[in-house]
């Protein structure tokens, strides 16, 4: 008598997956990036409440621009590419089958770093709806759904 419970089973060969891990540390290393760009200029914020002249009188630099940045940064950056990570890495184990389209999922790290590019400038620059947390304009809000489905 052996300890297995189901002898049977004893010599059944489980699939052998190869994960591509690519897409997980790129992500994973565009998350601390923005991780730790996003905390700076939060510092950065912070710092201009005690020292109002830390923006250098440079319209890009006041509290009011750069606060809205941060929070993006943290929100769709740091917070954003931490999703897209664990999600590349845990719903193929899971699932138990590698990624479908190596591309797509490319296309999808890169369309989501240009979204976030493209915010960093944009926001700066003063275009915002002035909406809190909500700040982007309507072509990025298309874009995020867009490359967040896809």
């Amino acid at each position: 008598m052996s300890n297995v419970p189901h002898p049977e089973l004893a010599s059944v060969e489980l699939d052998e997956f190869q994960y591509d891990n690519r897409i997980v540390r790129d992500f994973a290393i565009a998350t601390i990036l923005f991780g730790l760009i996003g905390m700076l200029v939060g510092l950065l914020a912070a710092l201009q409440l005690v020292f109002p002249n830390l923006n250098f009188d440079l319209p890009f630099l006041t509290f009011s621009r750069i606060r809205p940045l941060h929070t993006n940064a943290v929100i769709f950056a740091f917070v954003g590419n931490g999703f897209f990570t664990g999600l590349y890495y845990s719903v193929p184990r899971v699932l138990r089958t590698p990624i479908w389209s190596p591309a797509l999922s490319r296309f999808h790290f890169w369309a989501w770093q240009a979204i976030i590019l493209g915010a960093a400038i944009s926001l700066p620059m003063g275009f915002t709806t002035s909406k809190e947390y909500a700040e982007l304009e309507w072509p990025f809000d298309i874009a995020i759904a867009v490359v967040w489905v896809s």
